[in-house]
């Protein structure tokens, strides 16, 4: 008797962002479109209480997928299933009921919160729009407890005050605070310490970390800091130009990276292993642009090992063993 396939929690299949390009090109003039691929056909899966980390260069397009994957933008293909139902769907049903499961953490903190609202209302609020509590008095209660355990004190006097007089790092954590609220069951987090001073930055992590060991929430971790990534994650995933290029468990990627495009961050992250004397390689060339990338590698006019086939064709995934691939046709080759 066949065992039946177990649903991933989260799993993202073929999605797509493409947006139209408005400029002048050579290609307009001879009748075709032209689209900026920011995302061009991600899947991958995220199981409950897993941290996924997803690093890569700035435009690579890791926000556009947290935006896609939380619905803040709508794919322009495949789609994002939560426990085996699409995000679509779910929010056509209910969109309160998908924002209580999907929640996002963005990467500035100032901008996340209505500045002429107290902590208290900002609070309050998710609360009483969920019906979580009593009454007023048990949900204040609630939200003292919350900021207490989130090391913010004293927590009355913080409910009393406006994000602008807070600190970077004290509104993260009354963001994930009221993200906790709702119990979600899918966080993204979308460079959430990038902004921090280094000696608060402990303290997100370690809340994110609760949420998906305690909580058992399914986390997505967005980052261009390889060596935090590695700390966080079970698994990281490596994007370039709106793909992704490499995949495995966090060690397996960091420690032995089958892509010469992430065996060139790692080479260039000098917090990875201070005792390990690798070589540094530059990436050369200027940073592409995501418009009509291809037909090729997308990677192969900056790579080191592109060869004449790799410009002609996008290379298939190749599996190294323990769930680690690689999208390159020297996955199987040691760097």
């Amino acid at each position: 008797m066949s065992k039946e396939k177990k649903i991933p929690f989260v799993s993202v299949k073929d999605v797509a962002m493409w947006y139209p390009y408005h400029g002048k090109s050579k290609n307009k003039e001879r009748g075709e479109k032209d689209w900026i691929k920011a995302v061009d056909g991600v899947s991958i899966d995220i199981e409950r209480g897993e941290i996924l980390g997803v690093i890569g260069e700035s435009g690579c397009g890791k926000s556009t997928l947290g935006k896609i994957l939380t619905r803040l933008e709508d794919p322009t293909r495949g789609d994002c299933l939560i426990d085996g139902v699409s995000t679509k769907e779910m929010i056509k049903k209910s969109n309160k009921e998908f924002r209580s499961t999907v929640q996002i953490v963005f990467q500035n903190p100032f901008d996340t919160f209505t500045p002429r609202d107290t902590i208290e209302k900002i609070l309050l609020r998710p609360l009483k729009n969920y019906k979580i509590g009593s009454d007023d008095d048990e949900r204040r209660k609630m939200c003292v407890e919350a900021l207490e355990s989130g090391g913010l004190y004293p927590a009355e006097d913080i409910m009393k005050r406006y994000p602008h007089e807070l600190s970077g790092g004290q509104l993260q954590r009354i963001s994930i605070i009221r993200s906790m609220f709702l119990n979600p069951g899918f966080i993204v987090a979308d460079e959430p310490v990038s902004m921090l001073d280094v000696s608060v930055r402990a303290d997100i992590i370690n809340m994110l970390i609760d949420l998906s060991k305690n909580k058992g929430a399914a986390v997505m971790f967005i980052s261009h800091d390889i060596a935090l990534t590695r700390y966080i994650s079970e698994h990281i995933a490596v994007m370039y130009l709106g793909r992704i290029v490499e995949y495995g468990t966090a060690d397996d990627v960091v420690k032995n990276p089958r892509h010469p495009y992430t065996r060139a961050l790692i080479s260039n992250c000098a917090s990875i292993d201070p005792e390990d004397k690798q070589e540094t390689i530059s990436i050369e060339g200027e940073p592409p642009t995501p418009l009509n990338p291809g037909p090729g590698c997308y990677f192969a006019p900056r790579c080191y090992m592109a060869c004449e086939e790799c410009y002609k064709k996008y290379p298939e995934s190749i599996e190294v063993g323990n769930g680690h691939w690689a999208s390159c046709p020297y996955a199987r080759e040691e760097m």
